[in-house]
């Protein structure tokens, strides 16, 4: 209410975007007070009647989440600029102790001015106020405003940090803890921007990867909001392990033949081609066509063999060859091809699903000869 009031009075254009979860006796009473407040000033007043009450698990974490698409997309709706948040110096505080007690990597320590949520700008103009000054501000502006009764149970992390730490902290140790959050954050800005630059090369051999002075940085760019737990983890398996591989959410981190690498998943792919005629010189995300090459990336096309596939390599995937049948895998280790090579690898298959091509293999004992007219290039 506080922010409303300030930005009324400095003649901004806002809306107001009013949240109901309905999960205190005073919820209702709430809505009416900023309802009334908006009335009286003519400032058009948005409400989302919440069923985040009925959402298993995390009620806090499905709130927050369930408001702040209701914020975005009043935003796209009503063509604003952004949304301003009323997080002040106390909530900057219990976010950053929050932050400590689950060991979790983040984006910023505490809070930040302005970021983006939801794809919308969001910005905090209060941070250096204190929770005092802004009850002074509507005591004296006689701006109305209600308590939220359930901020005073401890019932929830953020409200034991605040009743059993924050509110005991004296002005001097608040002032100590918001220099250590601006130090934390300088800092963090520092190995966020030679983590980035690290991060443009995708592959590192295993000890210059370990010796990196920010290797921790890297591992929380590539995998956002895991534990000090996972990142400790991640580093013991590259110590330790001859090869290993973390997948999390299309990203992979793998050492392989001395070599540490980070990629994104590569999306599957399967052209269909109909006829020699649509197999024209042409270059593909992963692999070329040409009427030339090697001899183990040509093979000769039969008008039987239509339509023909060029998808990437599937696990179990093997060609028939005049001196038996080899798996493409024993190919990949033979070769110590990388697994990001092997993902996308090209392999050529006949109308019937029967792998005909793969290249740096050859083509199987049905195809083979000594003047092919197509060559798939990896």
């Amino acid at each position: 209410m506080a922010l409303l009031d300030m930005a009324r009075r400095k003649n901004m254009y806002v809306e107001t975007a009013h949240v109901n979860y309905h999960r205190r006796d005073s919820a209702v009473r709430d809505e009416e007070l900023v309802r009334t407040y908006c009335r009286k000033y003519r400032i058009p007043f948005h409400l989302l009647n919440s069923v985040s009450n009925n959402d298993k698990g995390n009620f806090q974490a499905n709130a927050r989440m369930e408001r702040y698409r209701f914020f975005a997309c009043l935003c796209r709706e009503n063509h604003l600029d952004g949304v301003l948040i009323a997080h002040q110096k106390e909530d900057l505080i219990e976010t950053y102790l929050m932050q400590k007690e689950r060991k979790l990597g983040v984006e910023c320590y505490g809070l930040s001015a302005e970021n983006e949520i939801c794809g919308v700008k969001v910005i905090r103009p209060l941070l250096n106020w204190s929770r005092k000054e802004i009850l002074t501000y509507c005591n004296e502006n006689e701006v109305p405003y209600g308590i939220d009764e359930s901020n005073l149970s401890d019932s929830y992390t953020r409200n034991r940090i605040r009743h059993g730490i924050v509110e005991r902290m004296s002005d001097t140790e608040k002032d100590g803890i918001l220099a250590e959050i601006e130090r934390m954050n300088v800092k963090k800005q520092e190995e966020e921007k030679a983590a980035a630059l690290y991060l443009e090369k995708e592959d590192h051999p295993v000890e210059e990867f370990l010796s990196f002075p920010y290797v921790k940085t890297v591992i929380r760019k590539l995998f956002p909001g895991k534990s000090d737990a996972f990142v400790s983890e991640t580093l013991r398996q590259i110590k330790e392990s001859g090869r290993c591989l973390i997948k999390e959410e299309g990203r992979i981190l793998i050492k392989e033949y001395g070599t540490v690498s980070f990629f994104a998943v590569p999306e599957p792919y399967n052209y269909v081609f109909a006829s020699m005629e649509e197999l024209k010189d042409c270059d593909y995300p992963f692999f070329r066509l040409r009427g030339s090459g090697s001899g183990r990336q040509g093979i000769s096309l039969k008008e039987e063999d239509f339509p023909i596939t060029i998808r990437n390599y599937r696990q179990g995937d093997a060609i028939r060859m005049r001196y038996g049948t080899k798996k493409i895998r024993r190919f990949f280790i033979d070769s110590k091809m990388p697994l990001r090579k092997r993902m996308s690898w090209p392999v050529l298959t006949d109308l019937n699903g029967n792998i005909i091509l793969v290249p740096g293999i050859g083509c199987d004992r049905n195809h083979y000869s000594e003047k092919p007219n197509l060559f798939v290039i990896e």
